[in-house]
């Protein structure tokens, strides 16, 4: 009887170090990471921000000038399809634009910088990229 218990035991410790191995096998092959975003607000007032994907909202955030905001977030490891949209509201007009898109950004460290001015957003990756508002 103690040498099936023993085996039994011997078995259980087995199978459990099969199962550590082929999670961290399994997360090193999706290379689970986290986004950053990071705004600066460049406009000469005061900026109120709100972001959101279809599962969260990071909330109302008001910047004054030179004043930023970063949230982070996972991004889809499988479809690729993140998306994280913001509406930019300040005296006198508000906008929306889409944030994140993994598909069209790739940034430094999985940080992507944006500067806020008020007729555009800029990236300010190496290609200092602008783009419109959402229409």
């Amino acid at each position: 009887m103690a040498i099936l218990m023993n085996k039994i035991v011997l078995s259980s410790f087995m199978l459990a170090t099969i199962i550590f191995t082929l999670m961290v096998d399994v997360e090193s092959i999706f290379e689970v990471y986290e986004a950053k975003v990071l705004m600066m607000n460049k406009l000469s007032n005061q900026i109120t921000i709100n972001c959101k994907d279809k599962n969260h909202d990071d909330g109302f955030n008001t910047l004054k000038t030179g004043e930023s905001h970063r949230f982070k977030f996972i991004p889809d490891p499988v479809g690729k399809s993140s998306l994280w949209f913001c509406s930019f509201n300040w005296t006198g007009a508000s906008h929306y634009f889409d944030i994140f898109v993994e598909k069209r950004d790739y940034c430094n460290d999985n940080l992507c910088t944006w500067d806020i001015y008020p007729k555009r957003p800029c990236k300010t990756d190496s290609q200092n990229q602008c783009y419109p508002w959402n229409s």
